[in-house]
């Protein structure tokens, strides 16, 4: 375990860096580096003296003084903390006062592991017993809704409120899907903590009646497997004016998402599998990231949202008998409901997958405006491509035809991570770019999960001499076999092929990588947050 912390050493005015690797399962530390602030020390100088340190095999940081030790285990998880009990006699039992001055308390994920449901509730009832600090910043919890566990994670919650706590997680869906067992129902205590400005529920229903006139300072609120309704949505967005993300995760009960709300400072709205929903109306002035995931809505209104930069547009269903998203905002175009062209053209960063190209390539001949529709303001593209059949390269290459980016700076691509279509082979015959279509702009291009296929061979061809400026290409390969069996191409082959590429950029690198390898920090690039 890696450890990077400053920390101040009482009576000292000297601010300490501390590096340390601790394999507490082979109870050794291996090294520590201290360095007094002010002190410069060179990275060869670190390693030669991590190279002694580890050849004598001292334990220097048990040797720091007990206040010291205390400062690093206030910096790190809970569960890390008390695995220094058994490093030696000098740290045994001091994570307790880690734990008692505490202003977060993390039983996540990482915290359950191996531990049965009683052990989990004993665990935590003792360590909050421990618990001496008078304020909580965070409360962290994920566990499930068992029936004769609901008094402790009642409990539990109403002592994180008693604390005064500001950020609040409380997940039970460990085990969500399995013996068919119902949502846990939210203390009333809940709604009397003014505290909140976070508050993540999963698996948690409401009770009626509710009153949120007490978040007034929340900003951010994210509830997934909830039963809220359309009149509890409309509650929050009115009682929390500070309210800046929504979250909103496979809450069914929902048939209708408004947020009209007047004077609304949302900033961020992501709406994930909502499978009920039919109307979505969006007026938010201020909302500058769009996520959307999921079924199709019937009706989409788009009044006002002249501020969204970010944007995401996904599907889980290729076809739909109604209108898709997109064409639903068209269609509101075309009535004149709406100037959203002038919206869109705000957008910075557009993320679509392949459903949605296909919906617009199938609305082309009903668009009653001029084509190509402009994205003036785009920088960065990202489309998330299903398959790669030829329909869908046919419409991938329509959807530059009916849209364009003159300022597009990045184009992310996320292919399949398996061929498992028929008429989608290793090798054949490329389509081609048959549009007069060039990015003036485009400087980085990123192909994920890259097999070589007949078909994306001829998509990064076509982007090739597309991309008159390109500076670079990189290229994610991924390995893996077709659904008949049969083995990618090898890596080392899809290499040659690549290079033997015509481009129009005679100072374009192009980048190869196997899956899972550093990629020169690109990774963040595409596909972030979804």
């Amino acid at each position: 375990m890696d450890i990077d912390c400053r920390c101040s050493i009482p009576g000292h005015s000297q601010v300490l860096i501390i590096r340390n690797e601790l394999f507490v399962g082979e109870v050794n530390v291996d090294f520590v580096e201290i360095c007094v602030l002010g002190r410069e020390v060179s990275h060869s100088q670190i390693r030669q003296e991590e190279k002694k340190t580890m050849g004598r095999g001292e334990d220097r940081i048990s040797n720091l003084p007990e206040s010291v030790l205390q400062s690093i285990l206030t910096m790190m998880p809970l569960k890390s903390a008390i695995r220094t009990d058994v490093l030696s006699k000098k740290w045994r039992n001091l994570w307790k006062y880690s734990l008692s001055t505490a202003t977060a308390l993390d039983f996540g994920e990482d915290f359950v592991n191996n531990l049965s449901a009683i052990e989990f509730v004993e665990t935590v009832n003792r360590y909050l017993s421990l618990h001496a600090c008078k304020k909580l910043e965070r409360f962290h919890l994920f566990f499930s809704p068992f029936d004769f566990f609901a008094s402790d994670i009642e409990r539990w919650i109403s002592y994180a409120i008693g604390k005064g706590v500001r950020y609040l997680d409380i997940d039970l869906s460990q085990g969500e899907f399995s013996h068919g067992r119902s949502s846990f129902e939210l203390p009333s205590s809940l709604f009397d903590c003014d505290t909140l400005i976070d508050l993540s529920l999963r698996c948690c229903n409401f009770k009626t009646p509710l009153n949120f006139s007490n978040f007034g300072g929340l900003q951010s609120l994210s509830l997934s497997h909830s039963n809220i309704s359309e009149e509890m949505l409309q509650s929050i967005l009115t009682e929390c004016s500070l309210l800046e993300s929504l979250s909103l995760r496979s809450c069914q009960q929902l048939g209708v998402i408004s947020i009209i709300v007047p004077n609304l400072n949302l900033k961020r709205l992501i709406i994930r599998d909502c499978q009920s929903v039919d109307l979505l109306e969006i007026n938010s002035p201020k909302l500058q990231s769009f996520h959307y995931f999921g079924r199709l809505c019937i009706q989409t209104k788009f009044l006002n949202i002249s501020s969204l930069k970010d944007a995401s547009i996904c599907s889980n269903i290729r076809y739909w008998r109604n209108m898709s998203l997109l064409s639903d905002i068209l269609y509101v175009l075309n009535r004149r409901n709406v100037s959203i062209l002038s919206d869109l053209s705000h957008l910075q960063i557009l993320t679509l997958c392949s459903g949605a190209l296909m919906h617009l390539n199938e609305f082309e001949g009903n668009l009653d405006i001029e084509l190509p529709l402009k994205y003036q303001n785009l920088r960065e593209l990202q489309l998330l491509m299903s398959s790669m059949t030829n329909e869908d390269l046919t419409c991938f290459y329509k959807f530059f035809y009916l849209c364009s980016f003159p300022f597009l700076e990045k184009l992310c691509i996320q292919l399949p991570k398996h061929i498992d279509y028929p008429n989608e082979e290793k090798h054949g015959g490329w389509m081609s770019l048959k549009c007069n279509t060039y990015f003036d702009r485009l400087k980085l291009i990123k192909i994920t999960n890259l097999k070589g296929s007949s078909n994306e061979m001829s998509l990064v061809s076509s982007l090739l001499q597309k991309a008159v400026v390109l500076e670079t290409l990189v290229l994610v390969i991924r390995p893996g076999k077709k659904s008949n069996g049969e083995g990618i191409l090898d890596w080392r082959i899809l290499k040659g092929e690549v290079l033997l590429l015509q481009k129009s950029s005679p100072t374009a690198q192009i980048i190869l990588h196997e899956f899972g390898e550093d990629d020169d920090g690109l990774n963040s690039t595409p596909f972030g947050n979804l």
